[in-house]
């Protein structure tokens, strides 16, 4: 509660409460006494201290519809604690209301045109993880760590990524407006075309010193096929070397990346996938699958995430070559839908870490060779060359000499 100057912290006199103010405290008081009664069986479920941060909440409650200045909407209310208290977690768990349950359950429909973007969420705004190379939100200057201010002019403070993104679908060559928000620079107003996207196959070539380069723009169910063909055919056209081009690839599962770090690796630890309630599971690379066992190096910047970040780890913790970029977004999460009374909240209830036991998750990677890549204002000109890749030809031609034992 805001302190008026001279006026101290006690209220003196409490205007009555409303029936349904009272309804509700009487609600969660009752959820408190129900907690008390099982306390023993609770407090091995939840811990010691949650009894205590409950009777806070309790609290609260109390007070807000008691001793708030004005008369408050208890549904507004209760709906920004659920937000507030997802939005305290990681960035894709979040409280789905009752429509946006409905349409998160649903396959996007037929024909549906978007722009291009995978959105989570960081202080307490939608963000962009990713922006897909070539799509419409590239073309239009979006990209990765951008805030997305509003979308069709609703604030995204009230909205959760699946109902961002349902957001940025509609008909082809239909407009959606943004404001993004990007530091050192004013509030930036997009109107974009959506656009039918297929998925993007990997792209390769051959560089200058028999080096290959293969570009995985985002990682479909196929993406581990797809890129063992390209590497069979970059060996066949004599490739010594190769650049696994992972920027901007932030689209697709996890599992993903763990069929695709296989093709890199004579076997051992892929990564584990660990929760506190799910049994931890443990991916291994099978050595029959793999693919390509000379020098290599990997290409990273803020936009790789997800399954890209599975393949980075792995290869990383392996010591298989350079990883050279840009720090990377940090996602590598599991998602699960819990239904509700009303709505559902969607969970972050297991995560990716490197096969020595590194988080991912809300960290990202640090490259072993970092490459500082200026912004660059909207109107400038791109600069000439690829700094990122430009350093791993020269980090793959002109390897660190390996360090002494001590």
């Amino acid at each position: 509660m805001r302190k008026e100057h001279g006026s101290g912290l006690a209220v003196q006199k409490v205007p009555l409460m409303s029936p349904r103010g009272r309804l509700v405290v009487a609600l969660v008081s009752t959820l408190l006494v129900a907690y008390v009664a099982v306390g023993s069986l609770l407090g091995r479920v939840f811990g010691d201290t949650t009894y205590g941060q409950l009777a806070v909440f309790n609290e609260v409650v109390r007070l807000v519809l008691d001793a708030y200045v004005e008369p408050v909407n208890i549904d507004r209310a209760m709906m920004g604690a659920r937000m507030g208290l997802t939005d305290a977690l990681d960035g894709d768990s979040a409280y789905l209301d009752a429509d946006e349950l409905r349409a998160y359950q649903q396959p996007p429909r037929e024909g549906e045109a978007e722009i291009g973007v995978v959105l989570t969420r960081r202080f307490s705004f939608l963000m962009v993880a990713a922006t897909r190379g070539g799509s419409p939100a590239a073309k239009s200057g979006v990209k990765p760590g951008d805030i997305v201010k509003t979308i069709d002019g609703r604030h995204s403070r009230s909205l959760s990524p699946p109902a961002g993104q349902r957001l940025l679908r509609g008909e082809p060559g239909s407009i959606v407006k943004l404001t993004l928000l990007r530091a050192g620079s004013d509030p930036i107003d997009l109107s974009v075309v959506r656009e039918r996207l297929v998925a993007v196959a990997p792209e390769r070539r051959m560089l200058a010193d028999a080096t290959g380069y293969i570009k995985v723009a985002e990682f479909t169910p196929r993406a581990a096929d797809d890129v063992k063909s390209e590497i069979d055919a970059l060996r066949r056209a004599g490739a010594h070397a190769l650049i696994l081009d992972l920027r901007g690839s932030g689209a697709g599962a996890p599992a993903e990346g763990v069929k695709v770090a296989e093709l890199f690796l004579k076997g051992g630890p892929v990564g584990k996938l660990t929760g506190t309630r799910e049994v931890e599971q443990v991916f291994s690379a099978d050595p029959a699958r793999s693919a390509w066992d000379r020098p290599l190096a990997v290409l990273v910047d803020t936009g790789t995430g997800g399954a890209a970040e599975v393949v980075t780890s792995a290869l990383l913790d392996a010591g298989r070559g350079p990883i050279v970029g840009e720090h990377t977004f940090g996602r590598a999460g599991v998602q699960k839908v819990v239904p509700l009374a009303e709505g559902g909240l969607l969970l972050t209830v297991a995560k990716y870490v490197s096969p020595k036991g590194t988080a991912v998750h809300g960290k990202g990677i640090e490259p072993t060779v970092v490459v500082d890549v200026p912004d660059r204002e909207d109107d400038e000109a791109a600069p000439a060359g690829d700094p990122i890749l430009d350093k791993a030809l020269e980090v793959l031609k002109n390897p660190p000499a390996a360090k002494k034992a001590a």
